[in-house]
């Protein structure tokens, strides 16, 4: 068995001799001294059976100990079952010294997967570095080339300083525009009006507007609410605007008002809520009752020092009902107003 694999080794290596023995490269210079980075000029042949698939040197990996620089198109020639390739490539070296040179070609051979190699022999390069004449002196920097002007020239420098002027002239106009222009006088602030005073001259817009009476109930009762929410945000900063009932209700229930504040205020809510949503329509005593308490909610829970709220509901504009107000809920009401708070 030993035997068999050593006479398989011999055969491949004898194979891949032979077909290197077929090809021939052969490369020459007109000289063996060059400077660093100067372009060597190589005359290569290449002679190889015609049935062979060459590729000529294309790349650095094709030059051992240079790099690849061009290549002229190569000329080929027919020797009986031979091709012969001739061909002039550019190589460069940035090395010094003696370099050792050699030109590598691939090529394949019809059936055979495989891709072989054919090297040139190797010859030596001087390489040297480009002597420095310590003797000369320095000469001066060039002057700069003037370029004459062309009519784009000219033309391009007329349209800019045109652009300036234009600019220049709409920038008096302005100028003029603005100086002449009445002097504007700023506007005082408007003084910030408290939370229960603004909810109460709302209140009492809304009830001159008289909306339930002409059949907008739905008006009606959101202007009430969205008064009461606002004055709720206001008051003890609760995002009464963006919250449902059932959300407010819980954050007026620990600010420490009294229950019977809690359940009056969560009827108007809830009054409210039926006639936006569920096409209720309140009563009038149901209507009065959410201005009713809306008033006396404001009144009660104003911050302390505040002054008192104008204009006030007159006694005459409350209605008070010992009767239940809607079908709904059963409104504890006094004439003292909504209980402690």
């Amino acid at each position: 068995m030993k035997h068999l694999f050593l006479a398989i080794l011999i055969a491949v290596a004898c194979g891949t001799g032979l077909h290197a023995q077929d090809v021939h490269v052969s490369a020459r210079a007109d000289s063996n001294r060059f400077q660093i980075g100067q372009w060597i000029t190589l005359h290569l042949t290449v002679d190889a059976p015609a049935k062979y698939t060459v590729q000529l040197p294309s790349t650095d990996d094709d030059f051992e100990g240079g790099e690849f620089v061009s290549a002229d198109e190569a000329e080929i020639g027919m020797k009986g079952d031979r091709r012969e390739y001739r061909q002039d490539v550019v190589a460069t070296i940035f090395d010094t010294g003696s370099i050792a040179l050699r030109v590598r070609v691939k090529y394949s051979i019809p059936g055979d997967t495989a891709s072989y190699f054919a090297y040139s022999p190797s010859f030596e390069f001087e390489m040297g570095t480009v002597a420095l004449d310590t003797t000369q002196a320095f000469k001066d920097i060039k002057d700069v080339l003037h370029v004459p002007l062309t009519i784009w020239d000219y033309l391009l420098y007329a349209g800019v300083i045109l652009l300036v002027l234009l600019a220049g002239w709409f920038g008096y106009r302005w100028y003029l525009r603005r100086k002449n222009r009445p002097e504007e006088v700023p506007e005082a602030p408007e003084p910030d009006i408290p939370a229960h005073i603004a909810a109460l001259q709302a209140l009492h817009s809304l009830r001159e507007q008289k909306l339930w009476q002409h059949g907008e109930h739905k008006a009606y009762q959101s202007g009430v609410t969205d008064i009461l929410r606002m004055y709720i945000e206001r008051r003890f900063r609760v995002p009464a605007m963006e919250q449902t009932t059932s959300e407010i209700m819980p954050g007026l229930a620990m600010l420490g008002l009294s229950p019977q504040t809690v359940e009056k205020v969560e009827r108007v809510l809830k009054t409210a809520d039926l006639t936006k949503f569920a096409k209720f329509t309140p009563s009038s005593l149901q209507h009065e009752d959410a201005m009713n308490v809306s008033v006396q909610f404001v009144e009660s829970t104003r911050q302390a020092g505040d002054l008192p709220a104008v204009p006030r509901v007159s006694e005459s504009e409350a209605v008070v009902s010992s009767e239940p107000a809607d079908a709904v809920h059963d409104p504890e009401r006094t004439e003292g107003g909504l209980g402690d708070v």
